[in-house]
């Protein structure tokens, strides 16, 4: 199903023009809303101060499909008008620079590369483990360290809430993974590029690189089109050229954890540091 806020809409066969790119072939359904993070805190930990969940979500049933979902947005709200560097561009060279931006976080890492290891003692029964939110807040302290400035800080935010819904734990069969404690399957579409080594006994959490992608054009087609043109509609795309998309189909290979469909990953322009950066702006097929 495809995963924003807003409104929700159901309706059967993906459209050719913005997503047909994805090769799934399944019902789909467009849920549009919008989450302003904050902490939600999964596990009711004493040390941890109580936080109140701010997220909207929109749902209905047909009797086709189920829909659920989240969308999620960067804190600044888009503006009319673009640095002067993406006004020079043609819209060509915009969606390249973005797609190219892309391609340098994707292949920063590389396919199966450990960004979370815990010794094999914490596997042992009675051993105690590690809180899940040690482990997350780890975690994200990796990626932070491994991605650099290539992704906005709304991408751990949005992942952050994610954990706090499905949160990195230390199971008694799998051993270390991230998981599924929430009905809402949105919450699996921050989580898209992260894997178990293993389905059982598990130590280590690895990114993965290997499902395809391509530059979708959603300024002159997808937010046009009558079936999905509220996806990502908190972005001005007639006036705001900092944004564009690029989709990834991750249904056509296994992952340990749960999968889903395929995502769709909002770029933005930070045109303080003069760069396109992978955003917290996220949206998804079930």
């Amino acid at each position: 199903m495809f995963l924003l806020h807003r409104r929700d809409q159901t309706f059967e066969q993906v459209h050719p023009l913005t997503v047909s790119f994805l090769g799934i072939e399944q019902k789909v359904v467009l849920v549009v809303g919008i989450l302003a993070f904050v902490g939600i805190s999964y596990f009711n930990n004493k040390n941890q101060p109580p936080v109140t969940p701010t997220a909207t979500t929109a749902s209905k049933e047909s009797n086709q499909s189920e829909t659920s979902g989240e969308a999620t947005e960067n804190s600044s709200q888009a503006v009319q008008g673009s640095s002067d560097h993406l006004l020079k561009l043609s819209a060509k060279e915009r969606a390249d620079e973005a797609t190219e931006a892309f391609e340098s976080w994707y292949k920063s890492f590389s396919n199966g590369d450990v960004i979370l290891e815990i010794n094999k003692e914490l596997l042992k029964e009675g051993s105690g483990g590690t809180s899940p939110i040690e482990l997350q807040t780890k975690l994200i302290d990796n990626l932070k360290a491994k991605f650099g400035d290539k992704v906005s800080d709304d991408f751990y935010t949005g992942l952050q809430a994610s954990f706090n819904f499905n949160p990195v734990i230390v199971d008694g069969t799998k051993g270390l993974t991230i998981s599924k404690q929430n009905d809402d399957k949105s919450q699996l579409l921050r989580t898209w590029f992260l894997d178990t080594q293993k389905t059982e006994k598990n130590t280590k959490i690895v990114l993965r690189n290997d499902f395809p992608y391509e530059w979708a054009d959603w300024r002159n087609k997808g937010q046009h089109d009558e079936k999905v043109g509220s996806m990502f509609s908190q972005i001005d795309w007639d006036n705001d050229l900092r944004y564009e998309v690029i989709g990834l189909v991750t249904s056509k290979q296994e992952k340990n954890i749960e999968n889903i469909g395929g995502v769709f990953v909002v770029m933005q322009y930070n045109e303080k540091i003069g760069k396109w950066q992978v955003s917290g702006t996220i949206g998804g097929v079930m």
